[in-house]
């Protein structure tokens, strides 16, 4: 099975942490947390189209309570077989958000999502499952639907599990 893990369908469960962050324009920084589920479509050779929802948390100094984004992405993803149990993937996506951020930088509401990834896998032996560990650049706008329209960027560290289905 695993010698043939860059062909076949898969389900993913991923916690992200963002490690490089912008400064906002109310002097701090923009540091949320993202939970990722995602899902193979179509497979294309060692190309998977996929689909990936998006859970993001950050808590700020400014506002009070926490700040929210929602959205589904869907991208492209490449997978090559660098030995029986490892894989190296890149990645790129896009996709409808909703954040509950009120920042100069960045109006609150609808934006989009654009998502740019380079990262490995492990298959363990005789399993169906396997562990990620990825980084991601995302940045996030509306793209000039409404003003402020900055966007924001961070680079995440992504650590999850992968099933073969």
């Amino acid at each position: 099975m695993a010698q043939q893990a860059n062909r076949q369908h898969y389900t993913g469960l991923n916690l992200g942490v963002s490690v490089i962050q912008e400064d906002l324009r109310e002097g701090y920084a923009y540091q949320p947390f993202t939970l990722l589920a995602e899902t193979s479509l179509w497979l294309i050779g060692p190309v998977s189209v996929y689909a990936e929802g998006q859970f993001v948390y950050a808590d700020t100094p400014i506002e009070p309570g926490a700040v929210y984004e929602t959205g589904l992405n869907m991208g492209f993803r490449y997978q090559a077989q660098l030995s029986e149990r490892w894989l190296l993937g890149a990645a790129i996506g896009a996709g409808p958000h909703y954040i509950t951020l009120n920042t100069e930088s960045q109006a609150p509401g609808f934006i989009f999502s654009d998502n740019f990834e380079l990262g490995f896998s492990y298959l363990p032996p005789a399993r169906d499952w396997g562990i990620n560990l990825r980084t991601r650049f995302r940045h996030i706008s509306n793209a000039g639907f409404k003003y402020p329209n900055l966007g924001l960027d961070n680079l995440f560290v992504i650590i999850g599990i992968r099933q073969q289905i």
